[in-house]
């Protein structure tokens, strides 16, 4: 089973859409979770889509989180922030899966402040982590027999050199994460090197359980024959065993 993530800067352009198609197609995930995505990257008729609300502030079709899935889906619970997030059941060969997409706010991001409200930097990032841990763990004691994966643009890099995130960020999501029993599938030292300029901010979260058979199978910049596509590098993990 393979797993992936990629922040697609809101798909914009048909030539660069192909494109971006092409890597999704060569790193050939069972499962994506796509973020600052649009609807023209279509991955049908092989994923069926789970999608996040709509932003109103945003061109039509601009989702912060669309879920693409080839195995069936089964539920559609619903989240907390349905624009920030998207959460599916799938049935996996090896037994359900619970999907949750995200992107956690950014350095800047202002969350729902009013405008001209000041607004700390990584205040919304350090607000809101807490907040989502809380939400992993309803849901997964919603969904006890389904294997619960965590996906998305985590805006911070994890183990490794530092490049984006604060201390108090990645404290925060490793406590997330302990309380969940989720283990990152793609921390820097986990990634071949050479793969990536930078670190990687956008992670794949797995059980603790599936962290010995679960490895980094494709990582990319976001340029592809001099276009830029994406101001984040994707990264896919594949999951060996039963």
């Amino acid at each position: 089973m393979r797993i992936g993530t990629w922040n697609l800067s809101y798909a914009m352009g048909a030539a660069k859409n192909a494109l971006r198609r092409r890597i999704l197609e060569e790193a050939d995930c069972d499962v994506w979770v796509l973020t600052e995505t649009h609807d023209a990257v279509d991955l049908g008729p092989t994923h069926e889509p789970v999608h996040a609300a709509p932003r109103p502030d945003r061109r039509a079709g601009e989702r912060w989180v669309t879920i693409w899935t080839r195995f069936p889906v089964r539920a559609r619970p619903a989240t907390a922030d349905p624009e920030r997030t998207a959460a599916a059941v799938l049935a996996a060969p090896s037994g359900d899966l619970l999907v949750f997409g995200t992107v956690l706010p950014w350095h800047s991001d202002r969350g729902r402040a009013p405008p001209g409200v000041p607004v700390r930097n990584w205040s919304e990032h350090h607000r809101v982590i807490p907040e989502q841990g809380r939400e992993w763990q309803a849901l997964r004691n919603a969904w006890p027999d389904a294997a619960l994966v965590v996906a998305g643009d985590l805006n911070t890099d994890l183990g490794g050199a530092h490049y984006y995130g604060t201390r108090q960020g990645r404290a925060a999501l490793e406590k997330a994460m302990c309380g969940c029993g989720l283990a990152c599938a793609t921390r820097t030292p986990l990634v071949p090197p050479g793969r990536l300029a930078h670190p990687p901010i956008d992670h794949v979260l797995v059980p603790e359980g599936w962290a010995e058979r679960t490895q980094v199978c494709a990582a990319w910049e976001g340029r592809r024959d001099g276009a830029v596509l994406s101001d984040h590098s994707g990264i896919a993990v594949s999951v060996s065993g039963p």
